[in-house]
Order: C-alpha cells, then structure tokens, then sequence
C-alpha cells in the first residue's frame, strides 16, 4: 500500500465523491443485516452444523457496519474546526434520533402489547439511548472532533502512523494475544476507525484489491472460526472476541473494516443516475439504521409466529433484509423530506 498525494480542498468541494457513498450504502445494508441476527434467535441457537457455519461467517462479515461508519466520519470530518456550526449539526442527529425513537415505541407497544413501553420507560429509553445505543456514542465522538483533529494536524506522516498502529495494538490486540495490554483499552476502538479514515483521507492510500478481498475472507473466516469451535455445540460466546461492543475492537474487524474501506473508497461511480441513487441513499443513512429496528419489530412479529431456531430462518435472510432495507430507504427519504425546514433553518444559522 502506497500514499499518494494529498487531495486540495478546492477538488474535494467542488466534486461530490462516489466511493464514499458507495461504502456508506454498503454499511448501511450490513446494518439492516446485523439486526437479523439479533432478531433470529442466533444468540439463542447452539452453533452447530452448516447453516450455522454459515451465519456465524456472516454474522463477523457484517459486523464491519458499524466500523465503515466511524471510518466516514473520520475520511469527511478530519477537516472540521471548533465551530458553533459543527456543534449545531447535531441538532438534526438528535430531532431524527428522537422523531424515529418515538415511532418505534408506538410500533412496539402496537406489536408487543400495550404496555410494552410505557410514557416514562420510553422517556428512559430515548434518553438513554438505549433504542440506539451508536447515536449516543456518535454524539461524544462529534463533541471531541475538533480536537482530535488538532492533534492529527499536529502530527507529520510519520507521527500518523504511529499514532493509527499504537492504537491499534492497545485498542484492538487484546482479545487475540491476551494479557499483552491491559483489556480496558478496547474501549479505544472509535479512536482507531476514525484516524484510519482520517490517514485515508490525508494520503489518498492505493491498494491492491485482490489483497485487500483476501484480508476480508482470511479475518472473517478466522473470526467466524474462533466463535464457531470456541463455541463447541453450545451457544455463541460473547467472552470470546466479542466481549466488547459485539467485537467492534477486535484487530482481525479493523483489518477487515480497512480493507473493505480501502476497497471501495475510490470507486468513480458511473452512470449519473446511479451517483444519484448513492447519493440520496447515502444522505439517508442514519434513518436508515434507526428505520430498521422499527421494521424489524413489524417482520419478525410475523416470522416467529412459526420460526423459533436461528437455522429456520436461514433462507428468510435473503428476503427480510432486502425489505426492510428498502422500507427503511423510503421511510428515511420520507422523513429527511418532513424535517427539511428545520435543516434548512440550522443551516442558515
């Protein structure tokens, strides 16, 4: 992997990127995807046999979601500065984060029971960020942007490098090379994603594309391996690589989230239309990710009517998220079209 030289500032306003969106897309179906383990009954199915082989390789392969996400932040943000419109830009998070909060609660208490949520659990909930527990720690990461920025503008090339590695080594090293750094350090993780999208953004990094789908294959298939046998016949063993936030910090998913980022970032997307349904997809990301979970309670209230093992529901991947995605797309466009005034006005402020 070589660095190329840096971008102008002039060439990154003036022409909107399609690489960017494109792995955002990506990260956003891989969300939808994460969710379906959650709602098959996965974690309560004993891995064993085929198709559990099968979902538990899926399960390490999409877990990469939340880390592109984190990577897009640090690739599109490295440049903001202490501002009162950086801060204000999390207006819009919070209002969509609350709005699609509050549906969720009424679709649950509509599917659940009533009851399910009351006025002060879903209060709690919101407030807490437990229906969305990403939104809560994506807030922090935005409050400390500016000076994390500070910090890497202050460091040359090479300082980037050893900043990225050392966090690497005590933010992800721990959960495959034990008692190396104490295992505190994992909660570094957010650290690590958003440096490695920063260097990607500052270099303009080349790599190899049949190397980079080889990492992916090779630490997924470890992971997914490691749970699998750890796993024995039993249930999946969160203390086993996904002690920590499911295993966001694991080093095999930050070489996998990398290689997958580093895949796709400089794509030149083609025809127009094509950029266009990127893009607008793109811009709706986060509803999308918050969607989901209210479309998940809606799809599965159905599928386990009559599906309780994970393994009954193998074949219902391949249509839960796909519609649910698409749900979650028109849902989010319908919803950033309705709260467009107040962007607007937080924009001119």
């Amino acid at each position: 992997m070589q660095d190329t030289d840096k971008t102008t500032e002039k060439a990154a306003n003036t022409v909107r990127e399609t690489g960017p969106d494109l792995v955002r897309v990506c990260a956003s179906v891989f969300v939808v995807a994460v969710h379906f383990y959650l709602n098959c009954n996965y974690y309560q199915t004993p891995l064993a046999g085929g198709r559990m082989m099968a979902m538990t390789w899926g399960r390490w392969f999409f877990m990469i979601c939340v880390p592109l996400f984190m990577m897009l932040t640090g690739y599109l943000k490295c440049h903001k500065t202490f501002s009162r419109a950086h801060y204000l830009s999390l207006v819009p998070i919070l209002l969509t984060y609350v709005v699609i909060g509050v549906v969720k609660i009424i679709v649950s208490n509509i599917y659940y029971g009533a009851g399910y949520f009351t006025f002060l659990t879903g209060l709690k909930a919101i407030a807490t960020y437990q229906l969305a527990w990403y939104v809560g720690m994506y807030v922090a990461l935005m409050l400390l942007i500016p000076f994390l920025n500070k910090l890497w503008e202050a460091l040359d090339a090479k300082q980037h490098k050893w900043l990225i590695a050392t966090l690497a080594v005590i933010g992800s090293l721990y959960p495959l090379v034990l008692y190396v750094v104490p295992s505190y350090w994992q909660m570094l993780y957010p650290f690590v994603y958003y440096f490695l999208g920063a260097y990607i953004r500052t270099y303009r990094p080349k790599v190899n594309k049949l190397l980079a789908v080889l990492a992916i294959l090779v630490t997924t298939t470890v992971n997914a391996a490691v749970s699998y046998l750890t796993a024995d016949g039993a249930l999946f063993d969160w203390q086993v690589l996904a002690q920590t936030d499911s295993g966001y910090s694991v080093l095999t998913v930050v070489i996998a989230s990398a290689a997958f980022f580093l895949l796709f970032y400089d794509v030149n997307v083609r025809p127009r239309f094509l950029q266009k349904i990127l893009a607008a997809i793109s811009g709706v990301s986060l509803e999308i990710y918050l969607f989901t979970g209210v479309f998940d309670v809606i799809i599965f209230s159905y599928l386990k009517q009559t599906l309780t093992q994970a393994g009954e529901f193998f074949w219902y991947f391949f249509l839960s998220v796909p519609v649910n995605f698409i749900c979650s797309v028109l849902a989010g466009l319908l919803l950033k079209l309705l709260l467009s005034p107040v962007t607007r006005l937080i924009r001119k402020r």
